[in-house]
């Protein structure tokens, strides 16, 4: 399957200013879904991008107020801003290497005369492979940069199936002993959660206690994804886990993130499963206070 990355060229039909999301991040030698909350916390916006295609683009007008009701509607190859609400989902599926656009939904802007113009969301009701996520050029130049411990390196390019792209984060953390200490708080909420439990005879183990903090943010995320507001997370109640693996694939990390006073991104890192052992033996000597 293709990913977000197809490239369409002004030879095919579409001229546009715009630049693709993952080539911007394999430029940075980030993962995409990174990049693409940055701007998202920069204020910037997220867009999908329908090139020349035989077939039509087909979705539906979706009208908040009137969820029922359904118009087909024809898609024209063009950029389209994605809705906040889509935004977010885009930024879910990234980080977990999913590049489906079904579901999605953005704006299209028609004029009614020419002093009216009437938005409408229209819903993607159709895989398609050859939409892309693209990003205005003026909005990458507001992208901080990067460390110096990260510029030059060897990245291993490829998106969410580059290892390398939470190593690099993970050096540079352990490099510079940068930590969150939320994250104490996180995990153990996750784990007195579970030992307070009836059906735990035993006390629970790291894995269940990572699978915990994991199962809320996959639940907050399937409510986004229908367009539904999630409740506020339970165990990380000021968001700052952006990203995390289950535990049942190779080497799970999660990626965290501490927003400023001005929304901006102020430190970020990556949290290993591998190290959270020696960090409950430490937390159930010495528990914070949550």
């Amino acid at each position: 399957m293709q990913k977000w990355n197809t490239i369409f060229s002004e030879e095919k039909g579409l001229i546009s200013n715009y630049v693709i999301l993952e080539n911007v991040a394999d430029e940075r030698g980030e993962p995409a879904a990174k990049v693409a909350r940055t701007l998202v916390r920069l204020g910037c916006d997220l867009y999908l991008r329908f090139g020349p295609s035989r077939e039509p683009y087909i979705g539906e007008n979706y009208f908040p107020e009137h969820p029922t009701v359904e118009m087909k509607y024809k898609i024209d190859p063009g950029d389209y801003t994605l809705t906040k609400e889509s935004q977010e989902v885009v930024i879910k599926r990234l980080g977990r290497g999913d590049f489906t656009t079904l579901g999605l939904l953005v704006w299209i802007y028609t004029k009614v005369d020419s002093s009216i113009t009437v938005p409408y969301q229209i819903e993607l009701t159709k895989k398609d492979e050859s939409i892309c996520v693209v990003v205005n050029p003026d909005d990458v130049a507001k992208l901080p940069p990067l460390p110096k411990s990260i510029e030059g390196a060897s990245v291993q390019r490829g998106g969410p199936s580059a290892k390398n792209n939470f190593q690099i984060s993970e050096e540079n953390y352990h490099k510079n002993k940068k930590s969150n200490p939320e994250l104490h708080k996180i995990f153990w909420r996750a784990f007195v959660h579970l030992r307070d439990k009836d059906e735990f005879p035993v006390e629970p183990q790291y894995k269940q206690v990572w699978e915990t903090v994991y199962n809320e943010l996959r639940a907050e995320e399937l409510m986004r994804d229908k367009k539904t507001i999630p409740r506020k997370r339970k165990h990380d109640p000021h968001d700052h886990i952006e990203v995390i693996d289950p535990v049942y694939v190779p080497a799970p990390k999660l990626q965290w993130i501490i927003s400023g006073s001005d929304s901006r991104i102020s430190d970020q890192g990556t949290y290993s499963l591998s190290s959270l052992p020696p960090l409950l033996s430490k937390l159930k000597k010495n528990p914070p206070k949550i």
